[in-house]
């Protein structure tokens, strides 16, 4: 979903892509000095570099949790058997939907990869930027940190982000394999 633009754009517009980017973008550089050297100073850049771009779809039935979208993607990765995704989503930063923001966030893909997201109402969402996790990554993390998020802050701001990925980068089976489809990033091709 390239656009061909260039990123870091602070002007509210109608490309999702671009407004998602910018706020990415914003908090890209937003590291402590002791992270600058590392592979991924936050997890906007991680997002920026490994991430991929997803299109809203509308919500596959069953209940929702509003404002718990980490534990709730992890619910229904679990129950369903889908991919764990974790990342951004841009969605309206006020009442009368302008302009958007950038919010970490969580929510699934279904198997034939389509955006399930448990937390989200539909029409609210415009855009998702993020990480399908495989299940191995996910588990094994999930023993520290719970129904939480995996790689940022989550629903506690006072817990690290998963410091081991932004200095050293996602290690090999961390992340869902491309569909032949799906548009990849140049670490991927």
């Amino acid at each position: 979903m390239s656009t061909g633009q260039p990123a870091g754009t602070t002007a509210v517009n109608d490309d999702p892509v671009n407004q998602l980017r910018a706020g990415l973008e914003f908090n890209r550089p937003l590291a402590p000095d002791h992270c600058r050297d590392w592979v991924h100073p936050t997890f906007a850049d991680l997002v920026l570099t490994r991430g991929r771009l997803y299109a809203p779809t509308p919500w596959p039935g069953g209940p929702q949790r509003p404002g718990e979208c980490f534990a709730a993607a992890h619910a229904c990765a679990d129950r369903e058997g889908w991919t764990y995704c974790e990342g951004y989503v841009l969605v309206p930063s006020t009442a009368d939907h302008t302009p958007y923001g950038a919010v970490e966030h969580a929510w699934c893909l279904t198997a034939d990869g389509h955006v399930a997201d448990p937390a989200l109402v539909d029409g609210y969402a415009a855009l998702y930027w993020g990480l399908p996790l495989t299940d191995t990554f996910r588990a094994a993390h999930r023993k520290v940190r719970g129904d939480d998020a995996v790689l940022t802050y989550g629903a506690h701001p006072f817990r690290a982000q998963l410091n081991e990925v932004l200095r050293e980068g996602l290690p090999p089976g961390a992340l869902v394999p491309v569909p032949r489809t799906a548009q990849q990033t140049p670490e991927e091709t």
